[in-house]
């Protein structure tokens, strides 16, 4: 069991809280500043509980307070009780994974967060059975607002997306939580391993434009040819005199292969060096009639100066003809060298093949060696990643086969505990024949071919809008709380932030039940914010009223120094 007995901080920026066992409301009530009950600090202060009682900081809204308002060094205190042992528990934002526990004799200062809920969780958990860590148990106890209590399991802010966790629910109703990780952690298994079966797909797919189970018939075809292949090179391994020939055989190749490449750069260089050829020129006696016409005399100036340019020109053009011819014959003279370079290889290689007395079953040694080497890393490439997907296929099997048979022992485990389960439905029935007026309810527990394992369906009449869904969560967990059978494992002690957003009359019997029907005794805690104007404006029993009013812990306005946080401020944004 645990227990909340006071929240304050240290130094003093929030009038301390004390909880007492029972029904605790903390209230939001409208002044003479304003008409609103919203932005007072009801959940703030819940948030502070959370906070203290180990949430993670960079979830929590306390640091979104800014720091001018609330120093990081403050720190946030919760006196509980745990199995009735006294623990002050101390945190800071600023040593927010380093906080202390304060016992009866010692203190434990924690280097880490992960060792404070370790902690606390051996503390509370005190049997032999498996157990959910500390802060999963503290998700369906102290339910965020912003999950809006759309469901029994979802208890965190809806807009985080956090995945449904089963196994504190599991734990309150005596199943077997084991069951349930072995479960999903062969589902995450599974998960993976489907991954890596589609990407293997895919490559399949890249390398030869296919589905795996055609590619099979593909592999089994280079295989064949690898054989087929190796059988020739094997044959021409065998011949006499081949390892005499062998590296003559490939030098040649490679010597031909040089030269013919030599010889294909140079036949681009001889086709490229064209002689320049004589441009058309303008007749130079056209050119003096023209200007004697003009001016006597100046014709054949004019003659004279072109025909000095034509020749100077000539000597050019001549100069570099016989550049570009005396670069021809060398380059011709190079491709007649290279040519009988190759008829001598030629020869040698015709020499050294006719050793072999192959018949032309290889063409060509280089290419052979060459196509043996591609088609066999093609063939081994293919057969890794068919081997591989099969591998993979095959754990994915086992993996299912072993999921369908731990979801048998699931049900097994599902079925033991159908005393508790009838019991917590029993207890279910009897608040809503309270709060609702009849018994059109039902809970049941079951397991699912779905993700998610396990399926909780909780039933009530009308159930489907907000209101109801709401009213729904707060049966259930103020059932879980209060059952007989399933107390035995509850924490005792459960919080609800602003959950009563529904009609006038479920609020005033749902508060009704928890005065007068609801049997806390002394090892059950229930904290409750509500806006007070639902209080005064709903209730019309002045006895209830009367039975209320004592159950507050703190009212909180809008007014400046009567809000949880004296000061008025604005949240900051990331």
């Amino acid at each position: 069991m645990l227990k909340i007995k006071r929240l304050y901080t240290e130094p003093k920026i929030i009038d301390p809280v004390v909880f007492e066992e029972g029904l605790n409301l903390i209230l939001g009530e409208k002044d003479d500043s304003s008409n609103k009950t919203n932005g007072v600090g009801k959940s703030l202060c819940i948030e502070f509980i959370n906070f203290a009682l180990l949430k993670q900081a960079s979830d929590s809204r306390v640091k979104k307070i800014p720091k001018a308002i609330f120093s990081p060094q403050t720190y946030i205190c919760l006196d509980i009780d745990v199995r009735n042992e006294p623990i002050t528990i101390k945190r800071s934002l600023q040593n927010s994974e380093r906080p202390t526990f304060y016992l009866k004799e010692r203190s434990i200062e924690f280097q880490k967060l992960e060792d404070a809920t370790s902690y606390l969780g051996e503390k509370l958990f005190y049997n032999n059975r498996s157990n959910p860590s500390f802060r999963a148990m503290m998700g369906p106890l102290i339910r965020d607002e912003r999950s809006e209590f759309k469901s029994l399991v979802a208890c965190y802010d809806t807009s985080k997306r956090i995945p449904d966790d089963y196994t504190p629910h599991l734990y309150l109703l005596g199943i077997d939580i084991d069951i349930y990780a072995t479960i999903k952690l062969v589902i995450n298994e599974i998960d993976e391993l489907s991954k890596h079966i589609k990407k293997i797909k895919d490559d399949v797919e890249l390398l030869r434009q296919k589905g795996i189970d055609d590619a099979r018939s593909d592999m089994n075809e280079l295989e064949s040819e690898v054989k087929e292949i190796s059988r020739s090179i094997d044959a021409l391994e065998n011949i006499s005199g081949y390892e005499f020939v062998k590296e003559d055989i490939i030098q040649l190749e490679k010597a031909l292969d040089d030269l013919r490449r030599e010889k294909s750069i140079l036949r681009s260089k001889y086709i490229r060096s064209k002689p320049i050829v004589d441009a058309s020129k303008i007749d130079s006696s056209e050119i003096r009639e023209f200007y004697e016409q003009l001016r006597k005399g100046l014709g054949d100036h004019i003659k004279r100066e072109l025909d000095e340019v034509y020749q100077f020109k000539k000597k050019i053009d001549d100069f570099q003809n016989q550049l570009i011819y005396q670069r021809r014959d060398e380059i011709r003279k190079k491709i007649e060298t290279i040519n009988s370079q190759i008829d001598v290889l030629d020869e040698k290689y015709k020499e050294k093949l006719s050793v072999l007395d192959h018949q032309g079953a290889l063409k060509n040694l280089k290419q052979t060696y060459s196509a043996y080497q591609s088609k066999l890393d093609e063939a081994s490439q293919l057969k890794a990643f068919i081997s591989k997907y099969d591998e993979l296929e095959l754990h994915k099997q086992r993996a299912k086969a072993k999921k369908e048979q731990e979801m048998l022992s699931l049900q097994s485990a599902i079925q033991e505990s159908s005393e508790t389960l009838d019991s917590l439905e029993e207890t279910i029935l009897a608040t809503h024949e309270y709060i609702q007026g009849n018994r059109k309810a039902s809970f049941e527990v079951k397991p699912t071919s779905k993700k998610q394992v396990v399926e909780m369906i909780m039933r009530i009449d009308d159930d489907g809008s907000h209101s109801v869904e709401r009213e729904k969560v707060f049966i259930y967990d103020i059932s879980l709380l209060l059952n007989d059978q399933t107390s035995a494992f509850h924490p005792g002690f459960l919080i609800h932030d602003n959950i009563f957003d529904v009609d006038q009359d479920t609020l005033t019997k749902s508060l009704d039940y928890l005065v007068n029907k609801a049997q806390f005794g002394s090892d059950k805690q229930y904290i409750l914010t509500l806006n007070a104007d639902r209080l005064e404006n709903t209730i019309v029993d002045s006895k209830l009223l009367d039975l209320l009013r004592p159950l507050v812990r703190a009212t909180y306005t809008k007014a400046e120094g009567r809000r949880f946080i004296k000061t008025k401020y604005q949240e900051i944004q990331k």
